[in-house]
């Protein structure tokens, strides 16, 4: 099929801040009617089937030939195990289910009339054969999960010996997947990633093979440093777009929990300790990286006794303390170059969250200042999203996502009981309602003119204002610059992967209008626009559910970035227009690019790989699979060497 012959599915709508009040009527609408029971999303979390391949898709429209490369997609899959000694074992929540990894292959070969063509290519790996085996003769999952329901036929002390046990499973490692991760070897000749490493919340990395994906090895942390003992990491490790380095932390629970920040150097492979921080132990998926900075959000989500609770409860989500409003995320900076440790700290307002977005430092606007580290976040005002995760809200077994939608519908239509008269208050009544469900795109300034010069070490210093662990008891608030809420924006945020760590304009969103239990939309959210956003969304034909958008950029010369403070000993340049010292990349090349989802066709319980123009979100071109792909979490574009 030529592009001519491409006839685009989905609509493209733009929003603005003014059409917010009639979005949010909309969700409301969607939550009292129950759309997502007319929303098909099934064949992406049952009856999943492997395809070691590979598959020749059919291509129908256009995908640039310069989006050549392997895309690397990771996530759950299998939710149910047979053929256990009581028959099917019921995985509990999503993020639980067992690891499934694919990839699309995208290549460009020049047909006989000397042009372009793109032919694509599907594969899929299942990771956890191991556990899904030990489920079928214990029938259970015996080691810890990140919100498995308990079995009330299992005892404290049988929960608590099977964690100890030395002959538990391979944990399950289905969140994350990166290439050309630093300290692994290199496994190809070249055409694909050097190494491919799949990741989670725990320190466990599996590394696969690039080509047939197969697992071949899983370890820890302390495979970089033996400081890096603790059980739990960010599933989302940072890397160094410039250098390559890798950044994450490690968080060892018990008497006095400590997160150890450290860093990989992609050159040496040695690994570097920047900051030991005693802290409250809390579920922490992802941070920040600036040139000069490593930024660590620690929301309100801390575990009890602290992290004991772990072992007690056999998964994270049960042993976190329940939120309290009352408590304050703490934000601790970290200093990448001179060994300052923690140079500053901030507080705000209880918040929960699962992913950042991007972060980079920039000149205070009127001079005269020491500038600013922007940070930028998918948030909740609460925890209430986790629930929304589990099979049977997701599946609407046994009534459940009527149950957990109408409560949240119910809430809203609460609110709207004061000031009928008023249709403003109504309308900013029902959206502060909604807000308390669903997430912001939210954008913080933290000013350098508050990091203090007392902190000198590694290791956290103590402070005239201090609580026994060192940290100030008052510490400077982080400013709220730019919010943009749902339905306008969503999770599983992306940018264009040539602005991470500097300054940049537009965010990728997957959201969701209560018109799916899953997303019904990809969102263009443009930050820079006033009042808090201006979108660009597109949305396919119903029972359409696209995943995570991952941004791949019109190749072009990189920009220089400038001195590398590593090796130069002096802070990089801030960033007030898109570009690093010497740079030559414009900003408004930004959404010079393609996305690329997976989105399931639910009505036919078929996928396909959907092409949009990053600039005007319109559709390029898609290729079609014959079977059902399972809804991944993240991926990775990786480009034809």
């Amino acid at each position: 099929m030529t592009a001519s012959d491409f006839t685009p599915q989905g609509t493209i709508t733009r929003l603005t801040p003014a059409d917010l009040g009639a979005s949010s009527k909309a969700v409301q609408e969607n939550l009292e009617r129950q759309a997502f029971r007319g929303w098909p999303n099934e064949a992406g979390f049952d009856g999943l089937t492997e395809h070691r391949g590979p598959v020749e898709l059919k291509v129908k429209g256009t995908i640039p030939a310069w989006a050549a490369g392997s895309l690397y997609r990771t996530g759950p899959g299998q939710g149910e195990v047979e053929g256990t000694k009581s028959n099917t074992f019921y995985i509990s929540h999503w993020f639980d289910g067992l690891a499934h990894t694919h990839r699309f292959d995208i290549v460009a070969e020049e047909n006989a009339n000397g042009e372009q063509a793109v032919r694509v290519y599907y594969s899929s790996r299942r990771q956890s054969e191991e556990r899904a085996a030990d489920i079928r003769a214990t029938g259970s999952l015996r080691s810890i999960t990140f919100a498995q329901r308990r079995d009330p036929c299992i005892g404290l002390f049988a929960k608590f010996t099977s964690v100890f046990s030395r002959q538990k499973p391979p944990p399950n490692v289905a969140v994350t997947v990166r290439a050309n991760m630093p300290s692994f070897e290199a496994r190809t000749d070249g055409h694909r990633a050097a190494n491919v490493v799949l990741g989670t919340d725990a320190t466990h990395m599996c590394e696969i093979d690039p080509d047939t994906m197969e697992p071949i090895e899983i370890t820890k942390q302390t495979k970089f440093h033996p400081d890096l003992k603790g059980p739990l990491s960010a599933a989302h490790g940072e890397v160094d777009p410039e250098t390559g380095d890798y950044f994450n932390y490690n968080l060892d629970v018990g008497k006095q929990p400590v997160y150890r920040v450290f860093r990989v150097s992609a050159a040496t492979g040695k690994t570097d300790i920047l900051a030991v921080i005693p802290y409250k132990a809390a579920y922490i998926h992802s941070f920040f990286l600036t040139r000069n900075y490593v930024v660590l959000y620690v929301p309100v989500a801390h575990f009890a006794l602290k992290g004991f609770k772990i072992v007690l409860e056999n998964n994270l989500k049960d042993a976190i303390k329940p939120f309290d409003p009352t408590e304050t995320c703490r934000w601790f900076v970290i200093d990448r170059w001179h060994g300052k440790g923690v140079v500053a700290e901030f507080a705000s307002p209880a918040r929960f969250f699962f992913h950042t977005v991007n972060a980079f430092e920039e000149d205070d606007e009127k001079g005269g200042g020491t500038g600013s580290v922007i940070c930028e976040v998918v948030d909740y005002p609460n925890r209430h999203i986790i629930d929304g995760f589990y099979y049977d809200v997701l599946l609407n077994r046994n009534d459940k996502a009527a149950q957990f939608w109408t409560a949240a519908s119910a809430t809203i239509a609460d609110g709207d009981k004061d000031d009928k008269d008023d249709k403003n208050a109504q309308e900013l009544q029902r959206h502060q309602q909604q807000q308390q469900l669903f997430s912001r795109l939210a954008r913080y300034r933290l000013r350098k003119d508050a990091f203090t010069s007392t902190r000198t070490t590694a290791t956290t210093t103590t402070e005239k204002t201090s609580d026994p662990t060192g940290h100030s008891t008052s510490p400077p608030a982080p400013e709220l610059v730019t919010e943009t809420p749902a339905p306008h924006a969503g999770e599983l945020p992306v940018i264009n992967p040539r602005f991470r760590g500097r300054r940049h304009r537009y965010a990728y969103l997957a959201v969701t209008r209560a018109r799916s239990t899953l997303f019904d939309a990809i969102a263009k959210v443009d930050m820079d626009a006033p009042g808090g956003g201006e979108v660009l969304l597109w949305e396919g034909p119903l029972g359409h559910t696209p995943g995570e958008a991952i941004f791949v950029p019109r190749p072009r010369p990189r920009p220089d970035p400038g001195p590398v403070g590593e090796t130069t000993g002096i802070d990089r340049t801030s960033e007030t227009n898109g570009e690093g010292k010497g740079g030559t990349e414009q900003i408004d090349d930004e959404d010079d690019g393609v996305l690329l989802s997976v989105v399931l066709d639910g009505a036919n319980k078929t996928s396909y790989l959907l092409c949009l123009d990053a600039k005007t979100m319109i559709e390029l071109g898609k290729a079609e699979c014959e079977f059902a792909v399972a809804f991944g979490l993240h991926g990775c574009h990786v480009p034809t060497a």
